[in-house]
């Protein structure tokens, strides 16, 4: 048998990201909520609203950082 009072109420609101993109989610905390970003806006996400960025995956940067390990030893 469940307890009844045990759970917080759930409500939904509003989160706005700072480019003020905005959308609904429920949750137990009173809103407004304000992040810097959301899957509206993150460039990872959402290539096409945001700021386009080219998003360089571990494997690139570990590449790259090789290739002028390899130019700096030839150097010396």
């Amino acid at each position: 048998m469940a307890k009844k009072g045990i759970h917080p109420e759930m409500k939904t609101v509003k989160v706005i990201d700072i480019n003020g993109y905005e959308f609904d989610v429920v949750t137990t905390i009173d809103g407004p909520i304000k992040v810097e970003s959301s899957h509206l806006s993150h460039p990872i996400y959402n290539p096409d609203k945001a700021v386009k960025k080219v998003v360089k995956g571990r494997l690139e940067k570990f590449l790259e950082k090789q290739k002028r390990m390899d130019g700096a030893k030839k150097g010396a």
